[in-house]
């Protein structure tokens, strides 16, 4: 009984804040229809600067949810340093965002067929979740893996029954650390994609008993986004929005690529106000380029 009261006072303690969040986001649409939304930034290994560097940047963007990478350098090295997962703690409780984290994606793959890489991959993403736990990360996020095109297509079933039995044991422990668990859509790819299509990812979400991270822009590369919208709306926990041209996950501003976000949001607005909008261009330029656009064409 003291375990289902404390998950459901974390659930309602989740929802107040995100709702919280919002009554400073509030414009209008261009319908004059009064609309808010939870905007946020993601991380990249890419990004220039140190995480101090990243935190001021998203503090000088006025955006409220900040999703840090786990592959960023610092974030590895706090694994198995206790000091230094301390240190980093401190940093991000000088801020104000909500904190959501992304699990390593690079060289990591939960769905590998090769006992040794799955074990390995769940062990890493395992550690990322008690991190982000301990950093106070409300979210986390993961990919569910997928199968090499040099493997035959028949064992893509043995796949995903790895990255099930994988996601499974990190969603249980990301709930028991007082997270909210999510999968998020892939992008169309050479390699046997297991989430990169709505029935796919719906398959995962189902069997493993989570929430979906719904990347607008991997979407577009399968060309399904009304299609997910549609199939695993009461899923969506999260939104990443970049934008593409639908052949490669190109992570671009919005706005320069060819998703008609002004339409997306006109379908999606009976429940955006209720979704953290994380914004995940792989360059501060393009982050800044599309809060702009989010404020100025959408009234953000």
């Amino acid at each position: 009984m003291r375990y289902f009261l404390l998950e459901s006072a974390r659930s309602a303690l989740y929802v107040f804040t995100i709702l919280m969040s919002q009554c400073d986001l509030m414009g209008l649409s261009a319908h004059g229809v009064a609309i808010s939304m939870i905007l946020g930034i993601a991380d990249y290994v890419s990004l220039r600067g140190s995480l101090g560097d990243l935190l001021n940047f998203a503090a000088k963007l006025r955006v409220r949810v900040l999703e840090l990478k786990s592959d960023r350098i610092d974030f590895l090295s706090a694994f198995d340093r206790n000091e230094k997962a301390l240190e980093i703690r401190d940093l991000l409780n000088s801020y104000s965002f909500q904190y959501f984290v992304h699990a390593p994606s690079i060289d990591v793959n939960l769905a590998s067929v090769n006992p040794i890489l799955g074990r390995a991959s769940k062990k890493t993403v395992l550690k990322a979740a008690s991190l982000a736990a301990n950093l106070g990360a409300e979210l986390f996020v993961s990919h569910g893996g997928r199968l090499s095109r040099d493997y035959p297509r028949k064992l893509v079933g043995k796949a995903t029954n790895n990255a099930i039995d994988c996601l499974k044991t990190i969603s249980q422990a990301s709930n028991d650390l007082g997270m909210v668990f999510t999968i998020e859509n892939d992008y169309k790819a050479n390699d046997y994609v297991l989430a990169g299509y709505p029935e796919q990812t719906r398959l995962l979400v189902e069997n493993v008993g989570c929430k979906l991270t719904f990347d607008i822009g991997h979407a577009n590369t399968a060309g399904k986004i009304e299609d997910f919208t549609e199939l695993l709306d009461r899923f969506i926990a999260n939104v990443h929005l970049h934008d593409n041209n639908g052949r490669k996950d190109e992570h671009l501003p919005i706005g320069k690529g060819g998703i008609d976000f002004v339409a997306v949001f006109r379908k999606m607005k009976g429940w955006m106000a209720r979704k953290p909008l994380t914004i995940e261009c792989h360059s501060f330029e393009g982050l800044k380029e599309s809060v702009d656009f989010m404020r100025q064409e959408l009234s953000v």
